[in-house]
């Protein structure tokens, strides 16, 4: 099903892509204590009004391959005016499919972007979704910035915790490439289960 799944969208993003007025990739490895992971953002401005994009990560443990995590989102995005859009999703992530339908508030400014989404996921039934993202990136030198990154995602049916991940990143930003420490942190199954990655990314803004 996921073969299925990965072709599909790639045959929907190459043919976006023919048209779209830009195009953004934006990878990133963290090297950490738990485990290796790989993430990326794929952006597509098809105009001024839709968007799309795919987040896709993917991490492997050192020692056990049941605690491995994979996550793979694309979502169509309608912006509504400057600070407002909607949002229609779908993908798979531990335990399996899910379709997501969120609203977005984003504030941006040069040094300092907000981002949060609510809105709810349907996967083995509804749960409600929050979504913050927060980028800092103040100016240290004429050619280099601070760089802070918050992401933090929770699912709850309002009683429980479903699923949570939060991801912290501090570091250097030199043009597009930003380097420095990670820590990686994900709950499961009324947070029963949680997972800890700590050490060293490296990301590119191409």
């Amino acid at each position: 099903m996921l073969r299925y799944l990965n072709l599909t969208v790639f045959i929907i993003f190459e043919t976006l892509a023919s048209n779209a007025q830009s195009v953004n990739f934006y990878p990133e490895m963290v090297l950490g204590n738990r485990s290796t992971s790989y993430q990326h953002v794929i952006g597509f401005k098809i105009n001024d009004t839709w968007s799309l994009n795919n987040v896709s990560l993917f991490d492997t443990e050192y020692t056990n391959d049941r605690n491995n995590i994979f996550f793979i989102r694309n979502t169509l995005s309608y912006k509504l005016n400057n600070h407002f859009k909607a949002n229609a999703a779908f993908g798979v992530k531990n335990p399996g499919a899910f379709a997501t339908l969120t609203s977005q508030y984003q504030y941006t400014v040069p040094e300092f972007k907000l981002s949060y989404a609510i809105g709810s996921t349907y996967q083995n039934g509804f749960t409600l979704e929050q979504t913050l993202s927060m980028n800092y990136t103040p100016s240290l030198t004429k050619n280099i910035q601070a760089y802070v990154n918050l992401f933090v995602v929770v699912n709850t049916n309002l009683k429980v915790l479903d699923r949570g991940i939060q991801q912290l990143r501090i570091g250097v930003k030199k043009k597009q490439l930003i380097t420095g420490i990670a820590l990686n942190l994900d709950q499961f199954i009324k947070a029963e289960k949680t997972l800890e990655n700590f050490g060293l990314f490296i990301k590119y803004n191409f």
